[in-house]
């Protein structure tokens, strides 16, 4: 029995939506089967207060210039972008809870460790300098010493300042949702350079990793790819199981068997099981949600160890939602970056043109995974008294009174069954120079993506994005029959 379509894609988000939009370009049938209700993966977009004032529950920022390709994608989509404000100081939390304000672009003028500035400085300038040294491209190439120990001894072999250690875990918790002595010290640096250094991938302002946002949020990116492909190739609420190859060493006859498996809405409810056939099939699920499927024949070895061993971060965007950016009028930028918690960093994530008023706040690492254990209501009483409380000397002091929010959301991505944790699978040490041209590695019809694949930018959309064309292209060597990306021929 032949085939039911040319090829499977397992997962809506925008790397398979990016993918499907390639295949159908040239020519081929795909199938999308997304175990979520929605289309856009960890681009989640919602309404919370029912007021056109939509805000981002995950992914969230873009630019203009190095992210050439989500950018490419928003301007195709007629998207409109917000610039990320960035005007006015930014408030400063350091390791002793003492309280400073700078101006956006510059540093602290002084901190409480005796030569905690120097060495913050000295080491932010050593992750730069040494993050360009790594070739993204060839793991093997790197010092792969660096693969033999975490971040967080790379840093205390460099400086036995508290403050260097606290600023580099500010990084790791904002960017990975992980502290630096889970991370593997390569692994970071090569995630910096992936998106053009620390320094841009901090950054706020043009060319910066946190750019741009997106008025009606990055979904409307989902769904705008989504509307472009034919009618009926994303099925959602479809949950695969399996994915069965017939003959993976032979790719003109392999066929690919995907299970999925459903419950009915009936009491009691019924297991539904369907299957679909291809030629081959794209996988861009977080490698260790891998695990929760049985691969037949299994995966390899190789696979496997990514599925088991790399790490997914701890990441839960809170929302406070205000009537007015009160922050702004106290000369505040609404950033806020604290080496104590529990919030590790705040933004503006506020559409002026939409009255949305926000600052989007991130409980992560260690802190948020404690923070997790709490009620709900415990959890938004801590953020809430923190922001109270580092906002309220400055306010003060313009005249300015810190409000209560009129509302506060979440979204804990560890709770997610889909994700399992946000942004990106991480490796710990001796993995990435063992392992990592494997998660590109395609095994017989099946071919993986996902943001963690891409070489550009990982972790963020861009790299999203990019796999999804990525892997598009390998199959269209494959299946196509001589047709490349666009419909052009060999």
């Amino acid at each position: 029995m032949p085939p039911q379509t040319d090829v499977i894609i397992i997962g809506a988000g925008l790397t398979g939506l990016t993918a499907a939009h390639a295949l159908q370009r040239a020519g081929l049938t795909c199938t999308i089967l997304e175990a979520r209700d929605r289309v856009g993966g960890k681009t989640y977009t919602l309404d919370p207060l029912h007021s056109n004032k939509p805000i981002d529950l995950g992914a969230a920022w873009i630019n203009d210039t190095t992210q050439s390709e989500v950018y490419a994608l928003a301007k195709e989509l007629s998207l409109d972008l917000v610039v990320q404000n960035t005007t006015g100081n930014v408030i400063q939390e350091d390791i002793n809870g003492d309280l400073s304000t700078f101006e956006y672009g510059g540093a602290p003028a002084h901190l409480s460790e005796p030569d905690g500035l120097s060495e913050m400085l000295r080491i932010r300038q050593l992750f730069e300098d040494t993050c360009q040294t790594i070739d993204i491209y060839d793991v093997a190439a790197n010092d792969t010493h660096l693969d033999t120990m975490t971040l967080q001894q790379w840093v205390t072999s460099h400086s036995k300042s508290l403050t260097a250690l606290a600023s580099a875990s500010v990084w790791t918790r904002a960017m990975l949702g992980l502290e630096p002595s889970e991370v593997s010290a390569l692994y970071f640096l090569n995630y910096c350079k992936s998106g053009g250094g620390l320094l841009q991938m901090r950054k706020d302002t043009k060319d910066g990793g946190q750019y741009l946002r997106f008025a009606r949020g990055t979904q409307s990116l989902s769904r705008g790819l989504a509307a472009r492909l034919r009618p009926g190739t994303v099925h959602l609420s479809s949950p695969v199981c399996s994915i069965t190859q017939s003959d993976p060493d032979d790719p003109k006859n392999n066929t690919i068997t995907v299970t999925v498996t459903t419950s009915t809405s009936t009491s009691p409810p019924q297991i539904q099981t369907h299957t679909y056939t291809a030629r081959t099939l794209i996988l861009t699920l977080p490698n260790p949600l891998h695990k929760t499927l049985t691969f037949s024949p299994p995966l390899p070895h190789p696979k496997i160890q990514l599925s088991s061993t790399t790490i997914q971060g701890y990441t839960n965007k809170i929302h406070l939602h205000y009537h007015t950016p009160f922050w702004r009028r106290a000369h505040l930028t609404g950033l806020l970056q604290s080496f104590t918690g529990p919030i590790t960093v705040t933004r503006d994530s506020s559409v002026d043109e939409l009255s949305q008023y926000s600052l989007t706040c991130f409980l992560v690492g260690a802190v948020g995974r404690e923070l997790s254990m709490l009620p709900q209501a415990g959890r938004f009483e801590r953020v809430v008294g923190h922001v109270r409380r580092v906002f309220t000397p400055f306010c003060t002091a313009a005249n300015v009174t810190v409000p209560n929010p009129i509302a506060v959301t979440e979204y804990e991505w560890s709770n997610d069954p889909f994700s399992m944790g946000c942004p990106v699978p991480v490796m710990p040490p001796e993995l990435m120079s063992k392992y990592e041209k494997e998660l590109r590695t395609p095994f017989g019809g099946v071919y993986f993506a996902g943001t963690e694949t891409a070489y550009e930018w990982k972790g963020y959309m861009d790299g999203a994005v990019r796999s999804g064309k990525r892997a598009a292209g390998e199959v269209i060597e494959v299946v196509g029959d001589g047709v490349r990306l666009g419909g052009a021929k060999l």
